[in-house]
């Protein structure tokens, strides 16, 4: 079951130092896995790397989705070619209306203030998010908003994972330029190193290297530089 599954906390507990990244992404469970493939294909395809999934509580797919702000075109019922075209939009948008508010939906980077809307409007009871996203930190709870919302029963968030995996999420996203004053915003956050390794990625020609790999290849290839950004290795 999904539930099962837990998020990491980012404490390195004993033996972790032998830890491979094959190991890591073999230990992941199905969702996670299918979403950062939905993610990789929007990196891929010129879009912001993040993928989602929304699964039943008993962790079987039922509509996986990525970002397509940059396409020109989509499966029937997704959205594509504008910045509603995020995501976790497009695996809401792909849920029967009226159904039981009780799939979990896994997503691989902190969910923004519009897609955290849709999730409250679906039929999710749960979100778990890879990496953390200063962007839109704060921006899940609607329950300020009115009575109604208030009285409402909240959407579980559980994230963001503390290991290489959420730090792996973050990263990829920041692929896509998201201009001047978002970069600043983000460096004032302190994703000043995740920004500069992306530059230097961009730099040396590594993008097209990485684009040829499979998500879970690149996550072996970028490991030594996602445990150095895990926020667990950094002095206290």
């Amino acid at each position: 079951m999904v539930a099962s599954h837990p998020v990491f906390d980012g404490h390195p507990g004993r033996g972790e130092r032998q830890t491979t990244p094959n190991a890591v992404w073999s230990g992941l469970d199905h969702a996670w896995q299918v979403a950062f493939r939905q993610a990789w294909e929007a990196f891929r395809t010129g879009n912001i790397a993040v993928g989602a999934c929304a699964t039943t509580p008993a962790g079987a797919v039922v509509h996986a989705a990525r970002n397509r702000v940059a396409d020109s075109h989509a499966p029937v019922g997704e959205v594509f070619g504008s910045s509603l075209a995020h995501a976790e939009v497009n695996v809401v948008a792909r849920l029967s209306l009226g159904r039981r508010k009780e799939l979990v939906l896994t997503t691989t980077l902190e969910p923004c203030l519009q897609c955290s809307a849709v999730v409250r409007l679906g039929p999710i009871a749960t979100v778990r998010f890879a990496g953390a996203d200063p962007l839109w930190e704060g921006c899940h709870d609607f329950s300020p908003l009115s009575r109604r919302e208030a009285a409402r029963t909240h959407v579980k968030m559980i994230g963001p994972r503390g290991d290489e995996v959420g730090v792996f999420g973050t990263l990829i996203s920041r692929f896509w330029d998201h201009g001047p004053t978002v970069q600043a915003f983000l460096r004032a956050s302190g994703e000043a190193e995740s920004l500069d390794l992306v530059r230097e990625l961009k730099a040396s020609g590594t993008m097209p290297k990485l684009a040829a790999m499979e998500v879970d290849e690149a996550f072996a290839y970028l490991w030594p530089q996602l445990r150095a950004l895990r926020p667990s290795s950094k002095p206290i």
